[in-house]
């Protein structure tokens, strides 16, 4: 008898007790978005795989700051996790910086090959050593320019322009060497920068450009896709830590699997983003092939000189990618 009541206040005690895991996950990415949708869907899988005993709480738009303030709540643990853009991981991840560099990829499919088949664990290993832990590859696109004054179709169309850059060595380096005037701001400040004349211009994607409602402070937009920007889906080590082997397994779901879907569900809007911008009255214009070899021709080579100033495996990562993009071209 005594040990029945034993087991029975026990049980009692272990369920008053017991605590759901509530997990903050955080970005920059804007509601009604195919980013926002992503994390979505993985939060109502962790809901019925968990039996709702993990909570996912995502908070979107920069409800929980800038990149780089999410980015260091998630490696001190007071968040638990968030979507983060490889120039931001690049702040403390340097070798994320070369998936930056300009022009480094020619098409989503070549840098698709590369990204899952030869750096998926490399990067792994990286993050775990600066407190993050790799759940998958997500992405932005390609970067393209905004300005209020003027449209980009050649390199000395920026000189002297202010402009809102990513505070990332990649970025920096290539508004340095179109001679324009770069200015870092986060994600929250960039729409008051632009209306109140800090930075008269930007680059990053049409879709981001719509999503966090830039195109408001602009006239033009160059469609230039200097820059192919990877995402990633991180934890934090220390919360992953607390985790036993069954929620880490329904935390970690499909892993980089959920990369595919995701980044046709951003790219699936195509064009159309681009005509929404016309509809709204931007003057929109797309770099030719010439045009674009014009910006490769300026910046000269840029790509060796940012792996030299990275410095860690930057350039083992390099020649990762070197040797990715030579095994795409012959599939």
């Amino acid at each position: 008898m005594k040990n029945l009541l034993l087991m029975f206040f026990l049980l009692i005690s272990l369920n008053v007790f017991a605590k759901d895991v509530v997990v903050k996950f955080g970005t920059v990415a804007p509601a009604g978005t195919p980013w926002a949708d992503t994390l979505d869907e993985i939060k109502k899988r962790v809901d019925q795989e968990s039996g709702k005993t993990i909570k996912i709480k995502n908070y979107l738009g920069g409800q929980l700051g800038g990149e780089l303030e999410i980015l260091n709540g998630i490696r001190r643990g007071r968040i638990q996790g968030g979507g983060i853009t490889s120039a931001a991981l690049g702040s403390v991840i340097t070798e994320m910086n070369v998936l930056e560099i300009p022009f480094i990829f020619n098409s989503y499919e070549e840098a698709d090959y590369v990204l899952d088949n030869y750096l998926l664990e490399p990067f792994k290993e990286l993050f775990e050593k600066k407190g993050l832990i790799f759940v998958s590859w997500a992405e932005n696109g390609w970067r393209n320019i905004g300005l209020k004054n003027r449209q980009v179709k050649k390199p000395s169309d920026l000189k002297g322009v202010k402009v809102r850059s990513q505070n990332a060595i990649p970025h920096m380096e290539f508004w340095k060497k179109v001679e324009a005037n770069a200015v870092p701001i986060e994600v929250p400040e960039v729409l008051s920068a632009l209306n109140t004349g800090v930075v008269e211009g930007f680059d990053n994607t049409a879709l981001f450009t719509l999503a966090a409602e830039w195109q408001t402070a602009i006239k033009y937009f160059s469609v230039t896709e200097h820059i192919y920007q990877p995402a990633a889906v991180v934890y934090s080590a220390k919360f992953w830590k607390k985790m036993d082997d069954k929620q880490k397994k329904i935390l970690m779901g499909p892993g980089n699997d959920m990369a595919a879907p995701s980044r046709a569900s951003v790219r699936a809007l195509g064009g159309e983003l681009t005509e929404i911008l016309k509809g709204m009255g931007i003057n929109v214009y797309t770099l030719s092939k010439g045009e674009r070899d014009e910006f490769r021709k300026v910046i000269g080579n840029l790509q060796e000189e940012i792996v030299a100033k990275l410095g860690g495996d930057s350039n083992k990562i390099y020649e990762l990618i070197l040797k990715g993009k030579e095994a795409y071209k012959k599939k």
